[in-house]
């Protein structure tokens, strides 16, 4: 017996998200479940047979929106090196004032609904994670101490430069930050 209907698309579920992550980025949290369908060319329906509310949408496009800002972890043979290309790269994505606009916007979310906070602790973590090369390296050269806290130097990077983006400050020079994770303040 020949099946009836149309043959699903393959694309949609792709265009979906990839509209659900645009909106996200350009107008922030404030997008309708409407608007992502008009942006993926599907109809409304399509939208809701993936997503039951607009909230499962928004978390699983924050989840993507995070994941695709994660560069690859460098080498650069130095411990120094490889925070300065880390922190360099964290700097420029939030030099936007779009991106600083929708972070503080997301950040404010996550302390009201404990799904995006796990969105966003969870990607940071695990971007953290794959960032620990560059410690074991620092540790196998003698640059970084076996007993270091690799998680505190890894949130005072991430940790910096969101608290600057939400209460509006100016970021760092990249290499007087390096200085100071690296060195601390003492001379």
């Amino acid at each position: 017996m020949k099946a009836r209907g149309r043959k699903p698309d393959p694309t949609i579920d792709a265009r979906i998200k990839e509209a659900a992550v645009t909106l996200l980025v350009t107008k922030g949290m404030a997008f309708t479940m409407d608007e992502a369908a008009a942006a993926a060319g599907v109809s409304r329906a399509s939208v809701f047979r993936r997503y039951t509310t607009k909230r499962d949408m928004l978390l699983d496009a924050l989840a993507l929106a995070l994941d695709a800002q994660v560069p690859e972890t460098p080498d650069t043979g130095s411990l120094e090196g490889d925070l300065m290309v880390i922190v360099t790269q964290t700097l420029a994505g939030v030099q936007s004032p779009q991106f600083a606009k929708m972070t503080g916007e997301i950040f404010g979310e996550a302390g009201r609904d404990p799904g995006v906070a796990e969105v966003i602790r969870t990607s940071m973590r695990d971007k953290r994670k794959r960032d620990w090369a560059i410690y074991d390296r620092a540790i196998a050269r003698g640059e970084l101490s076996p007993d270091a806290d690799l998680w505190l130097l890894s949130d005072m990077v991430v940790g910096l430069v969101v608290y600057r983006v939400l209460i509006g400050l100016p970021m760092p020079d990249p290499a007087q930050m390096v200085k100071a994770l690296i060195h601390g303040f003492t001379q």
